[in-house]
């Protein structure tokens, strides 16, 4: 049986010679401890053997091999944990005591931080630096020669140095034989000095108060004096400058009237400095610069524009009820010409002009544009058209001869002559300035009804102007039920092909475009109710027998796909207009059957609004190019096309016959869809110039979505069947003679269509590469060997042989334990410095409470 922990004990500290009697030397094994240190080593180890909870052991996996150490087998994790908390309270603690903390003492004593010292050395050591310091000071105080810790201290005499550095007959000597050098000589002393002593100034005597304000005033005095005398020197060269310009004056104009005398005599400079002059000159009488008024904004010119309407329709009705206006008061005639006297300012511009919203009824006389003149003074125009008036209305004064004044004649010689309107009537007669926001369509064509075209957007403009947003929280609404009811005049408008030709008809589209943009949900649901008007037609036309008559296609179908393209966003992938506008597009294009020129007329125009519809989104439209395919293969005659060719529907021919050479093909325009005579009655020059231009049309269509498309990968299968049908039309025409001068405005076109297609998908097909399976990295079998090294070695961690790359690995291993070891520290710091701060916080609140409870005590004990 073992003996216990005691026993063990007791005989440890007996063998070391702790216990027991320590005088008998009969016991060789009692070794006793030589010094005290020995002594508490001895006693350390003794209680490191007895306290084996300190010591921690990691067990091997593979046990002892052959007698192999392992670092870190075997540790004292509780010393470890203590040393490092002992490191931590004398660094990490103190910063954290000084944190936040400024005018600490520091102490700078020689040897105060130096726990080696004893307090005797330090105190010799500052004894001897202090003595060392003294003998210095007391050494070098009165020495001559020392120069270089003590420069300023030189004596000097009279402002000489008494330094024994310098020679008295050196070459800087006053007695030397160099006496011409006078910048090298010494300064010698003054000749008034008499060496009595009686001229040696004593030290300076403290000025009084009195005394130092009499020499700042004193100072002020003067500088006051040489600033006034500055001034006068100034003054006095100005006037002398005046006083001499007549003479300069002269000269300049003397030199000038030289140089034109004699041009070649005069230098080149002189010429330059002339020039200078004349400019200068013709500077002085350039007008300056005015400041301009301030930008206006939106709302204010909007309120500008309404009331100046307001205004013009009051002296409109006062000029058609006979009244005086407030401007005729004064006696003044308003229309009367100007005189040579006048400044300008007593004669008005006519308002209305400048906004361009008509001239009323008394003005449409005098309403001329000059063409092939610019008028550069706007009061010359002005008083132009006041003559103007004067002439027409019979108000000018006659000459002697009963003729008129010459200035009415020259301005009757330039009187253009107006262009002859639909209704062989004047624009912007008989309007007025005001109308009501309608809110219903037979309002608005009671309104503009009875007016042409020019005169509707004057009164369409006006509206606006007097409806705009800013002038009344009403007229958002108002607008906002206007704008559909402008876009149902606007498309009855197209539907009649005598407004279709005006050029004025784009502006109405344009106020449609703006109102749009200012009320686009009103509006987009405005051109959803056209598209469904248009939808139940179209279906109705389908469904149609090939006899009845059908309301499909007007002009105002065409007109509403065009607009939509114009206004709305095309590119988007779902558009709530722009979506249904290209389905019901793309319906016509592959179910409304193609009997006339129009209906073919109108397929040519839906295939260039798809191309301009995908112009930045480049989507591939299948209705498109099929109806393109079948137009073409409409102009081959049935006899052309090769056996097997596949039709999937019958396709009416366009039968065109005779010599068509001198036909010059034009744009398609929108009525041309109303053209219903039968594709195989082709027989007027203006029915072949139509269909043959209707198949040009169909080309460059084919053409642009070939630019557009030729990006896809599924070009060649898209347009190969166009080319198969070009190369078919070019077959026929170069077989038959009278085929080819049928056709003949359009083969060239042709041609070239087919070569560049060939072109296109060749290149296409050269790109392509065949379908292949998907190439996979070689999966290898899986081995279940073990892998063995022939010289493997305990110590050895890395088989690599490649040198660089396992040092590169071993630095790798050391980057990556410092830094654990260094994350491992930061979070002992991290935890030291928590527990330092909840003592420190717990520290505060007892005594803060036992403040409290003292506090309390002394309360109670004084009630």
């Amino acid at each position: 049986m073992g003996k216990s922990q005691l026993k063990q004990l007791k005989e440890r500290l007996k063998t070391s010679g702790f216990t027991g009697q320590t005088n008998i030397k009969k016991n060789p094994k009692r070794v006793p401890a030589a010094t005290r240190a020995d002594k508490d080593e001895m006693l350390m180890s003794i209680r490191a053997e007895f306290n084996p909870f300190e010591i921690k052991t990691t067990r091997q996996k593979h046990g002892d091999i052959l007698g192999r150490r392992v670092q870190g087998a075997v540790g004292k994790p509780g010393l470890s944990k203590q040393i490092g908390e002992e490191n931590r309270r004398r660094t990490l603690k103190r910063e954290l005591e000084r944190k936040n903390k400024v005018g600490s003492v520091i102490d700078r004593r020689f040897g105060e931080n130096d726990p080696t010292m004893t307090p005797e050395e330090r105190m010799l050591e500052r004894f001897t630096r202090e003595r060392q310091a003294r003998s210095s000071r007391s050494s070098t105080l009165f020495n001559l020669e020392d120069d270089d810790m003590y420069e300023a201290d030189t004596l000097t005499h009279y402002g000489q140095s008494l330094s024994l550095d310098q020679d008295d007959f050196g070459a800087n000597n006053q007695f030397s034989d160099n006496d011409d050098d006078s910048g090298l000589k010494r300064s010698t002393p003054d000749h008034d000095y008499t060496g009595d002593g009686s001229d040696i100034e004593g030290p300076e005597r403290k000025k009084s108060k009195n005394e130092v304000m009499k020499e700042i005033i004193a100072k002020s005095k003067m500088h006051k004096h040489e600033r006034q005398k500055a001034k006068d020197e100034d003054l006095e060269e100005i006037e002398n400058l005046d006083s001499e310009v007549n003479d300069l004056r002269a000269l300049l104009f003397k030199s000038s009237a030289s140089a034109s005398t004699q041009p070649d005599s005069m230098p080149s400079d002189a010429n330059r400095d002339t020039e200078y002059d004349e400019h200068v000159r013709e500077m002085a009488f350039d007008r300056r610069a005015k400041p301009s008024d301030r930008t206006k904004t939106e709302e204010e010119i909007a309120e500008e524009n309404a009331k100046k309407l307001k205004e013009l329709e009051a002296q409109r009705l006062r000029r058609m009820r006979g009244e005086v206006s407030e401007e005729e008061d004064d006696g003044t005639p308003k229309g009367r010409a100007p005189q040579a006297d006048d400044l300008g300012d007593d004669f008005l511009s006519d308002d209305a002009a400048g906004f361009g919203f008509g001239r009323g009824l008394d003005e449409s006389d005098s309403e001329s544009e000059l063409e092939g003149e610019e008028i550069e003074d706007s009061e010359v125009e002005e008083s132009e058209e006041e003559e103007t008036d004067n002439v027409d209305g019979g108000n000018f004064e006659p000459s002697e001869d009963g003729q008129p004044l010459p200035m009415a004649q020259a301005i009757l010689k330039k009187r253009p002559t107006k262009k002859s309107q639909s209704d062989n009537s004047e624009p912007n007669t008989g309007l007025a300035f005001t109308y009501e926001c309608p809110s219903s369509y037979q309002e608005l064509q009671s309104i503009v009804g009875e007016h042409n075209l020019e005169n509707q957007i004057v009164i369409i403009e006006r509206i606006l102007t007097l409806h705009h947003p800013s002038l009344n929280k009403d007229n958002k609404g108002k607008l906002m039920k206007f704008g559909p009811l402008l876009l149902e005049h606007v498309l009855a408008l197209a539907d009649e092909s005598t407004q279709l030709n005006n050029n004025s008809f784009n502006k109405l589209i344009q106020k449609i475009h703006d109102l749009a943009k200012s009320y686009p949900e009103s509006m987009a649901e405005a051109f959803r109710e056209q598209l469904t008007i248009v939808r139940r037609r179209l279906q109705a036309a389908i469904v149609a027998d090939s006899g009845q008559p059908t309301d499909y296609p007007l002009p105002s179908d065409m007109l509403l796909f065009a607009v939509i393209g114009v206004i709305f966003s095309t590119s988007d992938h779902f558009h709530l207009v722009v979506t249904p506008a290209m389905l019901l597009m793309g319906q016509h294009l592959a179910q409304f059957p193609v009997k006339t020129a129009g209906d073919l007329a109108a397929g040519s125009l839906l295939t260039q609004l798809f191309s301009r519809y995908q112009s930045l989104s480049k989507r591939y439209v299948p209705e498109a190019i099929n109806y393109i395919n079948l137009s073409i293969l409409s102009y081959v005659k049935q006899s052309a096309i090769p056996e097997g060719f596949p039709l999937s529907q019958t396709v009416t021919k366009v039968v065109i016959e005779g010599n068509n050479n001198s036909i010059l093909l034009r744009n398609l325009q929108l009525p041309d869809i109303m053209c219903d005579t039968p594709l195989t009655s082709m027989s007027t020059p203006a029915e072949k110039q139509l269909v043959l231009s209707i198949l040009k049309s169909d080309l460059n269509s084919l053409k642009t979505f070939s630019s557009l498309w030729k990006g896809k990968d599924a070009y060649k299968e898209i347009f190969e069947p166009s080319l198969d049908l070009l190369e078919i039309l070019e077959t026929e025409l170069g077989k038959s003679s009278k085929r080819a001068a049928t056709l003949a405005p359009i083969s060239k076109t042709i041609k070239d269509m087919g070569d560049l297609l060939r072109k296109l998908i060749k290149m296409q097909t050269v790109n392509r590469k065949p379908l292949a399976l998907q190439q996979h990295k070689p999966i290898p079998i899986a081995t279940y060997a073990p892998k063995f090294e022939a010289n493997y070695s305990v110590d050895k961690k890395s088989y690599d042989p490649n040198v660089q790359r396992q040092e590169i690995s071993k630095l790798k291993a050391q980057v990556k334990k410092e830094r654990k070891g260094a994350l491992r520290e930061l979070r002992k710091d991290n935890a030291f410095i928590a527990r330092e701060k909840l003592v420190a916080k717990k520290k505060k609140d007892r005594e803060y409470h036992e403040m409290l409870a003292r506090l309390e005590r002394s309360v109670a004990s004084q009630g």
